[in-house]
């Protein structure tokens, strides 16, 4: 234990004072030297202070005193999910296990209803109690168990002021019951007394006790709002203090080296450590000279353990926000520090912070050795004022201090969040904590990282075995393998095989993902029919199809996949890395090409787009070539060098040249920018590029691209059913396609991949960013295509072939050597000859024999001059030849150059005479031919380049037979009878036979076609629609793939059913291959057509169309006059996957053209669609069976019930209890596993008959145990039996009920009296136990036995938002349109009808209450007087709608057939509205039975019997309606009473009227029956009515109801009585107590002043409204509106400037600048106008005037 004289430099001091002789010591040193002296005290004092025991308490913790009983007060820095880290004073660290919470909470926890992100959050204060000592790691097991901490306290010491550690037991209705950890003692917290979170059961909470008595201890969690009470400090001891007690301070003005020297009460006296004060007065401790408040944060029973901390932000114990904010320093940031302090010997730095506006920061900094550049030289390296740049690499919570470091390497590295992390990136790790769940890592020094179970390892691993592999401290290689933003940390694999896994993509986003991409992944989830489910990095997830799936898939097991596709809607799709993309797009036609084509970002990084760079070309083993240039702004770029992009040869030996770069780079290289894939920049270095683009200007975006431009580019994909791509150099990323002439060869036979490409541009298309190229390009003159191009990529070529041979030790071709001949074959001569000391082998070729005599053979070893033509490099052959004085003869044929021996040395001939053109085999070209040459250019000694000329080829003639290669050869057309040239002509029902072409290009406008394009006689096209295709192949899975897989470029028999017409006046034929239909003879057309009368229940056909409707509906074809749509609730079982985690159903959409056979369940004649069911089992599917598993859909959402549309066709009902058993999480689950449009799979539990209702439950609650009885799953109300106790949900609370669901459909009511009206209150979704008290044939009561879980309606906050610019705000922010309006008054709405008629049909409006007159312009007028922010959102409402109407609008052409289907769904609907109201009572009475609770169904029912003039029966409907509708379904009730109610006063007596109005106030809310009431006598012109209502309105809710004083208000000035309107100002004002309510009040009188009554008066009552309270904005945009509307321009300009002169804040001044800017741009001119933006400029810079100066003032 350290000493009091080691911490302070004191020897000793005593508690009240000295004594001048010295304590014995126990050492030799003499007394004087044992401590500092002192002045005695008065005897009185000593005699006083004699019974008091002399005693000192330590103030400061070491290493040795961690052992069992010690107390202290941590602050929690890291939360983990089986305990807690702790950071304590003097930068020690405690670990709390789960186990170790309380009582509550381990029995929460280990049911899995609490986690312990749910108890602790980063900085939270938690006392604790050591319970074992520190381990190897530096880490001891603490408890913050009530029990065990505070065991040790009796009642009697339970003082106010102590601060105690509980535990919440339970919350209840005024407060929530504590575990003190005492026997019969229980800690009680009023809800006001409630932290700001709120509280749960289980959690630990800190505080500070107000009162106790006997067996109650009254608590607070303000623990920082009072002191350790003085009472209670004139009595304390030494065992009384807890760890978070505050106590108040008092310096005695005796100052150590440590600290400062104080006393905390009855004579006590401590120490403030220096570093525990306030970091102002750490330097200068001596000018503490006032009481100072501290808080214990170590004491220990029955020892001299007492640390105390004096940080502000230490002391406020309860506010969790004082110590998580670092003055926005985050880890990982670099910061400037200021040396203030070191310890030499221990290597410490302390650090201070730059200040906060001239302000000393509270924020302190220390490093140690582990984090210091040159820790063995902190003395000279970190002296006293010197600046340092560190790094944070983290937090010490308790000390309020950040760690920093200085070194270098940690300065400099490039992660310093998980955020900078890429997925796919090797880290080093170091292990920080094991858990259950998985391993917890440090990566980069500081960063956070967690790797769970399934990614430690390939093998399954045991927690013996974890721990072995994974020790604490230990480092491991780690792969990032996701960005964790819930966690804010990384998450990493340590899985072997995806460790080892060499090159692949990087991703963090399926953005950027591409087609051919290979990532690894894991299996999550094997699909019954064999699709696998795969995650890849970053939780990336994809679908790996049945037939490309490994054998027998496991759940994360491990795979390598290449990407196939990736869908708009972020849908991956995967390949086993062994199954090329491209070829499976080979066997599959039908995949677009917008899902095969690698399209390249474009360049960035420091690139500039078409610049040629020089630089170097290097290569690792096993990875591409790369190039490191200087870009621009002097940054040095890398980038990739793909295998295409590094030679100029069509047979390069890439091997060989990537073997020469990486035994030496080769520098001075040529590079030129290519696009971006996987986030990576790559370059080519082919030598012939920047030779074509020497005169061309680079392309930098495809805006510039023009019809018949020349670009360049490298042929980089080839699709045999799609096409060529061309990669356009320079960087831009363009990918154009090659233009295919229908005449000539397929264009995927003309080029390679990597092949130099040249072309114009044929098309471009901007908005879809593609473009096509035309490869004949510069072709029509011979000589120009030689010189501009056959000998310039020659040249290349040759000098490629040069370097390959120096750097591969050979001598370049051209050389002249001296061979020793060392064989004769027939046809060849072996020679050997030396090259820089190795002899190498080589072979000359022999002339053919002819009739000549041949010359004698040279004898073995003899020596020849021969000259090097050609290096075969793939099988280290060299061609030599003699020199001859003959013509030229070849002597090496290769594909790209042919060799040639002459006199003067070797000449390179090309066999490719344009970059685009790919050379055949030449049979005439044979070794030793004999050519003419031209064009000859010397490129080195001994070496030139030229072009055939004469002979048997010319080169110039050869260039017209590569342009037919292009164009191909056009046949002549046959001449009619008649002379006139043209194409054959095809006739309608014809049949002919026809060229399979491949899959139609487009699709139509309105719908996905799956349409195969046939080449007919003549050259016409035709179409042949997926459903004409022959019966056996409609069988097929795919019946498009296998038609295209068999019959592409092939012959096929076709007939004509029908012609279509297509833009620019052609048109296409219609296609039918269906037997019957071709051996038809002559029939009508309309049974070779596409087939149109279908029917509900039959079975028919459909196409996958590979799209999604609106509503999220499959979208097929039937035909292509007919589409259908498929509901999700529709699928078949194959397409329906529960997904894993939510038990949600995960649906697979159908491929295009993949055929399924469905039921037709509603046909829509008039649109051609059909509504389709992919279960076409025959049983009958409408019945709803009990316990029967069906499918639904959730249509509706609500507080207390989920709506459902069932597979078999029902509407179903899904209530709270029928969801989960933990109904606390009843609400959670609905809004994340039960959204709009979710499938789920539930069981039919429940028929209610009257009325007819179907209630389902969800599949785990039927199915499951439930582990308590009081939440078992009702489904029979006859099984209550009274007494039994149930735990149920509040569905809602009327007046006297409160009702209770405590099983589905099992409605329970609670009685309320006077004596439980507070039960009311308890809000919709509460959780409560209940006890059956009565069960009667038509209800069940209840009692109330407690409230489990509390639910509060809260009320909106209406505020207004700030400004995004407070202290200097910009003209924009003034001026500009507010995108969100301040909070508006809103209008209380009309209930039960809709009055703006939405949602009703005029008929049933005019037969109820002929309700649906269009109001007058008064009504009209009534929507300016609202607040601004109403007509500011009206406005956009407008501005939205118009935007809708203008996307719907698409060209002219559709603009007039849509026109045209709009006149004729007008009269359409017209006759629908006709048989709406024709409808028998029959139907009627279904529509009821159907949907009980829909009022509009019972007003329509109601609206037929008032048409037949029969009120009787309309009245007993609306009885029945009202005894129908559930009584939660308030809107529905009140909307069914209101239309009662119009019936009445059309069509009844005043007493009908009455009695039904009494009855409606008493079942539903009394003020909106009233309002209604009166609408409908307004409407009716029953003014005397009107008015008697509403002066009974005003006597009933006058206390709570503003709004009732002006609605009667108005009433009268509309019938001319102003006198007795402007009466009712007094008694309103009088009534209402609150001068808001005033202002409110005098501001509505004078708005109806203005508008019917005098406007002078209502300008009146405004002047004095805004000159009482001339800040109040709402109240001048009030007067200017109606001064504009009522007064004119001049009254409102006036008004506005008056309020724009007053002195106020920019938020308020800026909606009064924008009214007036807005009435002047309206009714003002341009002067106007400007007038008033001078005036906002001149206020902007007034106020930023004022800001500079206060700064100034400040500083």
């Amino acid at each position: 234990m350290v000493k009091l004289d080691e911490a302070s430099n004191e020897k000793y001091f005593p508690r009240g004072g000295g004594s001048e002789k010295p304590k014995k010591a126990d050492s030799d040193v003499p007394a004087g030297k044992q401590g500092l002296k002192r002045k005695s005290a008065a005897p009185e004092q000593n005699e006083a202070k004699k019974v008091k025991e002399e005693t000192s308490w330590i103030p400061k913790v070491e290493e040795n005193c961690f052992i069992e009983g010690l107390t202290g007060l941590g602050v929690v820095a890291e939360v983990f999910d089986d305990g807690v880290l702790l950071h304590t004073a003097g930068t020690h660290t405690v670990k709390v296990h789960a186990s170790e919470v309380s009582k509550k909470f381990t029995e929460l926890f280990n049911e899995e209803k609490i986690e312990m992100k749910d108890a602790f959050q980063l900085g939270q204060m938690v006392p604790f109690r050591v319970i074992s000592k520190k381990n190897d790691k530096g880490k001891a097991k603490a408890s913050c168990n009530p029990a065990r901490l505070n065991k040790h306290l009796s009642p009697n010491m339970l003082a106010a002021g102590l601060v105690i550690h509980t535990s919440v037991v339970s919350l209840e209705e005024k407060g929530a019951i504590l575990d003190v950890g005492l026997d019969q003692i229980t800690g009680f917290i009023e809800k006001a007394q409630f932290p700001a979170g709120g509280l749960k059961e289980g959690i630990p909470l800190i505080v500070r006790i107000l009162s106790s008595t006997s067996r109650v201890v009254k608590v607070t969690s303000f623990v920082e709002q009072d002191n350790l009470n003085m009472a209670s400090c004139e009595k304390l001891q030494l065992n009384h203090l807890m760890p978070g007690t505050i106590l108040e301070c008092e310096p005695t003005g005796d100052a150590v080296t440590a600290g400062v020297i104080v006393g905390i009460g009855n004579g006590l006296k401590g120490i403030l450590p220096r570093r525990n004060l306030p970091p102002r007065l750490r330097e200068n401790p001596e000018k503490l000279g006032k009481a100072i408040r501290a808080v214990v944060m170590f004491c220990q029973q029955n020892s001299k353990i007492l640390v105390l901390n004096a940080h502000p932000d230490i002391v406020a114990v309860s506010r969790i926000e004082k110590r998580t904010t670092f003055e926005g320093i985050s880890i990982g940031d670099k910061v400037t520090c200021t040396v203030i302090d070191t310890i030499p010997t221990k290597s410490i730095v302390y650090f201070t912070l730059p200040p906060i506006d001239g302000k000393k920061s509270l924020v302190t900094a220390i490093s140690s050795r582990g984090l210091l550049e040159n820790p063995d030289a902190v003395a000279s390296k970190y002296e006293i004022g010197a600046e340092k740049l560190c790094r944070v690499t983290g937090y010490r919570y308790a000390d309020r201090t950040i760690t920093v470091s200085t070194r270098k390497d940690i300065l400099n590295q490039k992660i310093t969040t998980y955020k900078d992390a890429k997925c796919g990136d090797i880290l080093d790790a170091r292990v920080h904590h094991i858990a259950k769940s998985g391993v917890y890592f440090m990566v980069c020094n500081f960063v956070k990282a967690f790797a769970p179970m399934s990614l430690l390892s390939d093998k399954p691993l045991t927690s013996q075995k974890i721990k072995s592999l994974f020790r604490m401290g230990t480092e491991v290689k780690c792969r990032v393998w996701q960005i964790c933003e819930q966690r804010k940390n990384l998450i990493v694999t340590c899985r072997e095989q995806i460790l080892g896994l060499k090159g692949g993509a990087t991703a963090n986003s399926v953005e950027e993902l591409e087609v051919g991409n290979t990532v690894p992944c894991v299996i999550r989830k094997v699909f019954p029919t064999g699709v696998v489910l795969l995650a890849t990095y970053n939780n990336i997830s994809g679908v790996l199809r049945r037939e490309s799936a490994p054998a027998n898939p496991k759940i994360n097991d491990f795979v390598i996949a290449n990407v196939e596709k990736v869908e708009e809607n972020g849908r991956v799709v995967f390949v086993l890395k062994d199954q090329k993309p491209s070829l499976q797009a080979a066997q599959n036609p039908g995949i677009g090409e917008k899902k095969l084509v690698q399209k390249p970002k474009s360049a960035d990084g420091g690139v500039a787009i078409g610049k040629i760079y020089t630089g170097s070309l290097a290569c690792k083993k096993g990875e591409k070539a790369n190039v490191t240039f200087t870009g621009e702004a002097k940054k040095e770029v890398f980038a990739s060098v793909d295998d295409h992009l590094l030679s100029d040869l069509l047979d390069a030996p890439i091997g060989l040249t990537k073997r020469i770069l990486m035994e030496k780079k080769e520098e001075d290289v040529k590079i030129v920018p290519m696009g971006k894939l996987a986030a990576i920049n790559r370059a080519c270095v082919k030598r012939s590029i920047p030779k074509l683009l020497k005169s061309m200007k680079p392309v930098k975006k495809i805006e510039e691209l023009t019809i018949g431009r020349v670009v360049v580019g490298v042929v980089s994909q080839i699709h045999t059913n799609i096409g060529v791509f061309v990669e356009i150099v320079g960087g831009s990323g363009l990918v154009g396609k090659v233009f295919e002439r229908k005449s000539a060869k397929n264009v995927s036979e003309l080029f390679e991949i990597g092949q130099v490409f040249v072309g114009k541009v044929e098309s471009v298309d901007v908005a879809k960013k593609s473009f096509l190229i035309d490869p004949c390009t510069e072709m029509e003159n011979g000589e120009r295509m030689l010189e501009q191009y056959a000998l310039p990529l020659l040249e290349s070529i040759v000098e490629e072939v040069k370097w390959l041979a120096e750097h591969s030790n050979y001598p370049p071709p051209g050389t002249k050597v001296d061979a020793k001949i060392t064989k004769e074959l027939e046809d060849l001569t072996l020679v050997e000859f030396e090259h820089n000391g190795k002899k190498i082998a080589g072979v000359v070729p022999k002339k053919p024999e002819s009739g000549e005599k041949t010359p004698k053979k040279k004898k073995k070893s003899s020596t020849t001059k021969l000259i090097i033509v050609d290096i075969n490099h793939a099988t280290n052959e060299v061609i030599l030849a003699p020199p001859t004085s003959e013509n030229p003869r070849i002597m090496a044929i290769r594909r790209d150059y042919l060799c040639a021996v002459s006199s003067e040395g070797l000449i390179y001939l090309p066999t490719r005479l344009h970059p685009n053109h790919l050379p055949s085999v030449d049979s005439k070209l044979k070794i030793h031919t004999v050519i003419d040459v031209s064009h000859q250019k010397s490129v080195s000694d001994g070496v030139s380049v030229a072009v055939r000329g004469g002979g048997d080829v010319d080169d110039v003639a050869r260039t017209t037979m590569i342009k037919k290669e292009f164009i191909g050869t056009v046949k002549k057309e046959v001449e009619p009878e008649g002379g006139a040239q043209g194409k054959k002509s095809i006739k309608n029902f014809g049949i002919y036979n026809g060229i399979v072409l491949g899959a139609a290009a487009q699709a139509g406008a309105k719908r996905t076609a799956l349409f195969v394009d046939i080449r007919l006689p003549g050259d016409n096209i035709g179409r042949l629609h997926i459903s004409e295709f022959p019966p056996n192949l409609l069988d097929a899975e795919n019946p498009l793939q296998e038609f295209l897989q068999r019959n592409v470029n092939k012959t096929v028999v076709v007939r004509i059913i029908g012609f279509l017409k297509a833009k620019k006046g052609s048109k296409i034929a219609e296609l039918t291959m269906i037997p019957s239909k071709i051996q038809a003879g002559k029939i009508r057309g309309s049974q070779l057509s596409y087939k149109s009368n279908y029917s509900v229940g039959d079975l028919i056909k459909c196409f996958g169309a590979a799209t999604l409707t609106d509503k999220q509906e499959i979208k097929v074809e039937v035909n292509p006059l007919w589409i259908g749509t498929i509901s999700r609730e529709h699928l078949s079982k194959d397409l329906l996957k529960k997904a894993p985690g939510d038990g949600g159903i995960v649906d697979f959409a159908l491929e295009k053209g993949e055929m399924r056979q469905a039921k037709v369940i509603s046909v829509d004649r008039k649109s051609m669609h059909v509504s389709l069911s992919l279960d076409t089992s025959e049983q009958e599917n409408s019945e709803f069976k009990l316990g029967a598993t069906v499918t639904g859909r959730v249509f509706f959402v609500s507080k207390t019930y989920i709506r459902l549309k069932l597979a078999s066709g029902q509407q179903a009902v899904l209530t709270p209890t029928a969801i989960t058993e933990k109904y606390e999480q009843v609400e959670e689950l609905m809004e994340q596993q039960l959204p709009m449009g979710k499938l789920v799979d539930v069981v039919c539990a429940k028929v209610q008959e009257k009325p007819k209702r179907y209630f389902v439950v969800l599949e785990p609650r039927y199915t499951g145990q439930c582990s308590n009885d009081k939440r078992k799953l009702l489904l029979d109300s006859a099984s209550l039996k009274e007494g039994a106790q149930f735990d149920g949900i509040v569905e809602n609370a009327s007046k006297g009920s409160l009702f209770v669901e405590i099983g589905p459909g099992i409605q329970a009511r609670v009685p309320v009296n006077e004596e439980n009206q507070e039960i009311l209150e308890i809000g919709t979704g509460s959780v409560v136990r209940v006890t059956i008290a009565k069960v009667t044939k038509s209800e069940t009561l209840l009692k109330l036995d407690d409230i489990l879980i509390r639910k509060w309606t809260v009320k909106p906050d209406r505020k207004r938002n700030a400004s995004k610019s407070e202290d200097v705000p910009s003209k924009v922010a003034l001026l500009e349109e507010e995108k969100a309006s301040d909070a508006a008054v809103e209008e209380p709405e009309d209930p039960g009808f809709d009055w703006s008629n939405k949602g009703f049909r005029n008929e049933d409006l005019a037969a109820v209450g002929k309700l649906t007159s269009v109001q007058d312009d008064e009504e009209e007028d009534d929507s300016d007087d609202e607040d601004e922010e109403e007509e500011d959102s009206d406005e956009e409402e407008v501005e939205e709608a118009g935007a809708e109407e203008s996307e719907d609008v698409e060209d002219e052409e559709d603009v007039e057939d849509e026109e045209a289907d709009d006149e004729e769904e007008e009269e359409e609907s017209d006759d629908e509205k006709v048989e709406l109201l024709e409808k028998s009572e029959e139907e009627h009475s279904r529509m009821v039975r159907s949907d009980p609770n829909s009022a509009i169904n019972w007003i329509q029912y109601m609206s037929l019997f008032v048409e037949k003039s029969d009120l009787a029966a309309a009245r007993k409907t609306a009885e029945e309606g009202l005894k129908a509708i559930d009584q939660t379904e308030s809107e529905e009730l009140i909307k069914l009473w209101t239309a009662y109610l119009n019936m009445e006063v059309a069509y009844g007596e005043s007493a009908t009227v009455q009695e039904v109005f009494k009855r409606a106030c008493q079942n539903v809310n009394s003020y909106t029956i009233h309002k209604t009431l009166a609408k409908i006598y307004q409407n009716a012109q029953k003014h005397q009515e009107a008015t008697r209502i509403l002066e009974e309105m005003v006597k009933k809710f006058r206390a709570n109801k503003l709004e009732v004083w002006t609605l009667l208000a108005e009433h009268l000035m509309t019938q001319k009585d102003q006198k007795a309107a402007r009466d009712l100002l007094p008694r309103a004002l009088k009534s209402a107590p609150k001068a808001a309510q005033h202002i409110q009040l005098i501001s509505k009188f004078a708005q109806l002043e203005f508008k019917h009554g005098d406007a002078e008066r209502g300008r009146t009552l405004l002047e004095g409204l805004v000159t009482a309270h001339p800040k109040k904005m709402d109240l001048w945009l009030v007067y200017a509106d109606a001064a504009l509307k009522y007064l004119g321009v001049e009254h409102a300009r006036k008004i506005l400037e008056r309020a724009c002169n007053l002195d106020l804040t920019t938020h308020k001044m800026r909606p009064l600048y924008k009214k007036w800017l807005e009435m002047e741009s309206k009714h003002g001119d341009a002067a106007s106008v400007q007038l008033v933006k001078m005036r906002a400029e001149k206020f902007l810079q007034s106020v930023a005037d004022n800001v500079m100066e206060q700064e100034d003032e400040d500083n």
